[in-house]
């Protein structure tokens, strides 16, 4: 059986307000890839905001049970990193990659992927970076993970009376 290739697009704070859920945001690129992909349109999101809900989609596990029940950049991080799914697909033969922002954990290198571009979160530096990282010929399958930070909100930093973690 062949192995697909995995291309995992996220941005920060975008759900799925995007053309090819039916949304009147033009989003030309990204609907030519679900029309020529595979696009999940029955999901739900397993914690309420960024890290949890990444750490659930990338090990398969409840954001509790994973260790990441608040966000990466607040101290929160997975119980194992060995978990996520790039030790997984990278025993499947699988060529694995980050470019641009993840965010389930503070510094990425932890995480485990072959190789990581990590200098920008923008999609201007982050996408050329990603189409630089295909252009390279490979005779194995890969899971690139490329994230950008446009459409995050712009929150308030906490008080003094907030807990920081969250």
């Amino acid at each position: 059986m062949e192995r697909p290739n995995i291309l995992y697009i996220h941005s920060h704070d975008t759900g799925r307000y995007v053309q090819p859920y039916g949304y009147p945001v033009s989003t030309p690129n990204i609907q030519q890839l679900a029309e020529e992909g595979v696009l999940f349109r029955q999901t739900f999101c397993c914690g309420p905001t960024c890290s949890p809900s990444r750490a659930a989609l990338l090990t398969g596990q409840s954001p509790h049970n994973a260790g990441m029940t608040g966000l990466a950049h607040r101290g929160w991080r997975l119980n194992d990193y060995s978990q996520h799914i790039v030790h997984t697909l990278r025993a499947a033969g699988y060529r694995t990659a980050l470019v641009g922002v993840q965010h389930v954990a503070e510094d990425a290198s932890v995480i485990g992927y072959d190789e990581t571009w990590t200098k920008g979160m923008w999609a201007a530096d982050v996408a050329p970076a990603a189409v630089q990282w295909l252009s390279k010929p490979s005779d194995r399958p890969f899971f690139l993970s490329v994230g950008m930070e446009e459409t995050h909100r712009v929150f308030p930093e906490p008080g003094e009376h907030d807990d920081p973690r969250y």
